[in-house]
């Protein structure tokens, strides 16, 4: 089986890091971003920009296309085209407005140096720039560049997380990825002859639902809206039977009776977001496998994995939250201290 380095921990590890956390803060600011690499990391930095571009409302752009590429180049040389791509891309804009990321795989060789060289005309230029790359590069890169390193062994791997990383800049900045099912959705009502009603936020609901006339925006920063349609459901007891405890560590448990059914109906008006300390990233492997990848298989098996638009070990944003051992709080911490005792 191919080896892709464990990627679910090593992705939680790497959007935890000091350095992710300063890179999203800059693309938060941005209005212009710019992507950029060599070889595979061409095709990763432009298929970046397209759905960044289509998800958000930023301005997202990457070389793409021979005639760009090789144009410059005539123009230029190998080392500088990426280079004067920027300067012309940026041509007019307010830097400050900007972030600049480059992918590489390598750490040194032509490609990373053209990388490199790019980002530090950035960084000279007063533009937030990132550099993602599989390993650490040593010298000649200027200290205002925001090194995210993956620590990745294969091609594969480094450019898998890349765009991985470039979902987690959308969503962390407000903005949603969509969900497979959320799509054909949209296709069936499209065949059908029926018309979604798209409140403000760009949320697409049903006004005769109760999910649609309790969306407030007082509940969510500014320009999250979408997640006000976010359901939050426990996996462990609420979903998943989960009678012995952690017993072999595995997903051994039936459905909780009615529970798929219950989340077909919902997915309907719903983003379904499944939460579970399982899917922890210190968790320990179980058969080779990840809490993760466990749950996401469980989910597969009963065929709602494509009903769920997110399985998190964190507490997500979202209208209700569904859990078998929450206490729901009334303005009342005398009950809640009676219920406790």
């Amino acid at each position: 089986m191919l080896d892709i380095e464990n990627f679910d921990r090593k992705f939680n590890a790497l959007i935890a890091t000091p350095a992710f956390e300063q890179a999203k803060k800059a693309y938060a600011k941005a209005k212009h971003v710019f992507y950029f690499g060599h070889g595979g990391n061409m095709g990763v930095a432009e298929h970046a920009a397209i759905d960044a571009s289509r998800l958000t409302d930023k301005s997202v752009h990457a070389p793409g296309g021979g005639v760009m590429v090789t144009s410059i180049q005539g123009d230029t040389n190998f080392n500088d085209w990426i280079m004067h791509w920027l300067d012309i891309r940026t041509r007019f804009l307010n830097k400050e407005e900007c972030f600049v990321i480059g992918l590489s795989c390598s750490t040194n060789g032509i490609s990373s140096d053209c990388v490199t060289t790019a980002l530090n005309w950035a960084a000279d230029n007063g533009i937030p720039c990132s550099l993602w790359a599989a390993a650490p590069k040593e010298g000649g890169i200027r200290p205002e560049v925001i090194q995210v390193i993956q620590h990745a062994k294969y091609y594969h791997t480094s450019e898998l997380l890349s765009l991985a990383m470039t979902y987690e800049l959308i969503d962390a900045s407000g903005h949603m990825c969509p969900t497979i099912a959320k799509k054909a959705q949209l296709r069936r009502f499209e065949t059908l002859g029926i018309e979604p009603e798209i409140g403000t936020s760009g949320i697409v609901f049903d006004a005769n639902t109760s999910a649609g006339a309790q969306l407030s925006a007082q509940n969510v920063p500014p320009g999250m809206e979408s997640q006000l349609k976010n359901l939050a459901i426990d996996f462990d007891g609420v979903i998943h039977t989960f009678d012995k405890g952690w017993h072999d560590g595995t997903c051994y448990g039936d459905p909780i009776p009615a529970a798929i059914e219950a989340i077909k109906s919902l997915s309907l008006n719903w983003n379904i977001i499944v939460f579970s300390a399982k899917v922890r990233p210190d968790r320990p492997l179980v058969d080779g496998k990840t809490g993760y990848e466990l749950v996401e298989e469980w989910l597969e098996r009963y065929e709602i994995r494509d009903l769920i638009s997110e399985i998190t070990h964190e507490k997500p944003r979202a209208q209700y939250y569904i859990d078998d051992k929450a206490i729901a709080f009334a303005d009342n911490w005398d009950d809640i201290l009676e219920r406790l005792k």
